[in-house]
């Protein structure tokens, strides 16, 4: 290829036959080809290694979903996912790896916390990691993913996962040749098998205590069900195996067609007008203009004030997607058109911050009258997180780093940060503080909802008691006091959590 300096991943050489990867030019291929995610194809093949190690996950992860909770062994699951796919996945990347220490991060507080608020999205963010890695370990990079290209990689990831049985069996099958000179021996345990079984019929029948030896106590049905969940958790690593085993994927770009610069200017045109009659809403219902109007629906401004917070934040989450996905489907060659559509996507997102700050501000004046629940304190880090987000999409509008397509994994980024900082805060133990605050000025407390917190809570609702009024330690007590004041759950099932709630209560109790 001639010296020609790219200026971004995709961009076509000048004579059209070439294309540059990131690293290299590539030739542009004719006519249509199996893109490379829809593609069988594998950088190599299984070892036996491979085999062991999903195994290996397979009887761990049926130790872990047999116990029904999160705990040690769910934590232990993902670590050796983690370490199998740096090491028998072969992922070649620096961030790659990091991805997966990352998930292997999330990981280690399904043995640390209990709140299923944090729970859940911890498995769902571990995962999730874990998949980037591996679709990552060769080729591409958070920081360059376009919304395309997350979606491509997505079913390649679901088509890997599902093939993943064939990749890891590979090695078992080439060495049938190898135990060859296991098949004598074979058939000889075969024609033993039933002349044992009969000599040992009749030794039994006249012997108790030779009978004895075969009371074996087999649970039918639990062994099935092991079966089951070691198949399916060898079948996960072996899926994640395979992908990290794929053929690596090119830039993927969105679709060629593209919506007219008109359309876009007109539907970004009547968002921000709606916006801004909501504004001019709230400043009328600020200032008492519309107070007859608040009367005519039956409504005082107390509780007017009070909400319509959910409704709200569906506004911003909505707006945010509308305007990503328009920005990416709207043909904008014209330059004023460019422009024009900068100038209303920025005042869109202007406006929608306003109805992100109002939101914040009703649900914070709810919970002065109602207390804290866990579904409002994430509505308060959801608006916080969408007002971050919009920021975000706000100074990709302005093309800062315009040859990196940084918008979607900064999103991810910022949705993981947010979270691992929710783990370590401990948001239910935020709860129990905050409607501890809110019971000193409005001398009431929700003890029926605090009952519905989990192990989390426990520690921070036992020593709250000595800041309340006696009239509501009784509710707390109740709260605090009903679970086990003794911990022995099974190594497995181990949680910290749990066993600092069971502690807190024998000496709080």
């Amino acid at each position: 290829m001639a010296d020609v300096t790219p200026a971004h991943a995709g961009q076509l050489s000048a004579d059209g036959r070439w294309r540059w990867d990131g690293t290299a030019w590539q030739p542009v291929t004719t006519g249509w080809t199996l893109p490379t995610w829809a593609s069988p194809k594998l950088r190599f093949n299984a070892t036996g290694a491979a085999a062991a190690s999903a195994l290996l996950i397979g009887l761990v992860a049926d130790q872990s979903i047999r116990t029904g909770v999160f705990g040690l062994a769910a934590s232990v699951v993902l670590l050796i996912g983690a370490a199998v796919l740096v090491r028998v996945g072969r992922l070649e990347r620096l961030e790659s790896r990091v991805l997966a220490g990352t998930a292997a991060l999330f990981a280690c507080w399904f043995t640390v916390r209990a709140s299923p608020w944090l729970l859940w999205p911890d498995l769902v963010a571990a995962l999730g990691l874990l998949g980037l890695a591996a679709s990552l370990g060769v080729r591409g990079s958070i920081f360059d993913l376009g919304a395309a290209e997350l979606g491509a990689r997505a079913i390649q990831a679901s088509v890997q996962v599902a093939a993943g049985f064939g990749f890891v069996a590979r090695p078992l099958h080439k060495a049938r040749g190898r135990m060859a000179s296991a098949v004598p021996f074979a058939r000889g345990v075969l024609i033993a098998v039933p002349i044992a079984a009969l000599l040992a019929g009749l030794l039994a029948s006249a012997d108790p205590v030779f009978a004895s030896f075969f009371n074996l106590n087999i649970d039918l049905g639990r062994l099935l069900l092991d079966v089951l969940l070691i198949a399916f958790g060898s079948l996960c690593a072996a899926g994640l195996l395979r992908l990290a085993a794929s053929e690596p994927v090119d830039r993927v770009d969105g679709p060629a067609w593209r919506l007219g610069g008109t359309e876009a200017l007109v539907v970004l045109a009547i968002l921000d007008a709606v916006f801004a009659a909501f504004a001019i809403a709230q400043v009328l219902a600020a200032t008492g203009a519309a107070a007859d109007t608040l009367r005519s629906a039956g409504v005082i401004y107390a509780d007017y004030a009070r909400s319509g917070f959910f409704q709200l934040l569906w506004v911003s989450g909505i707006t945010l997607a509308v305007l990503f996905l328009f920005s990416r489907i709207s043909r904008l060659s014209r330059r004023r058109n460019a422009l024009a559509f900068m100038v209303l996507a920025e005042s869109a997102i202007a406006l929608t911050l306003m109805v992100d700050v109002v939101a914040f501000r009703r649900l914070s004046l709810y919970e002065e009258a109602y207390g804290f629940t866990m579904l409002r304190l994430y509505s308060h880090v959801f608006a916080v997180w969408v007002a971050v987000v919009f920021l975000l999409l706000a100074v990709d509008f302005l093309g800062l780093w315009s040859r990196r397509r940084w918008f979607v994994g900064a999103t991810i980024a910022s949705a993981l940060i947010v979270l691992l900082g929710l783990n370590f805060i401990n948001p239910e133990a935020l709860v129990v503080a905050f409607n501890t605050n809110h019971a000193q000025i409005a001398h009431k407390i929700d003890g029926e909802y605090l009952t519905q917190l989990s192990s989390d809570a426990t520690p921070a609702l036992l020593a709250s008691r000595a800041s309340l009024d006696q009239a509501l330690r009784s509710q707390v007590d109740h709260a605090g006091c009903s679970g086990q004041r003794t911990y022995s759950a099974p190594p497995a099932a181990f949680n910290w959590s749990d066993a600092q709630a069971a502690a807190a209560r024998r000496t709080g109790c």
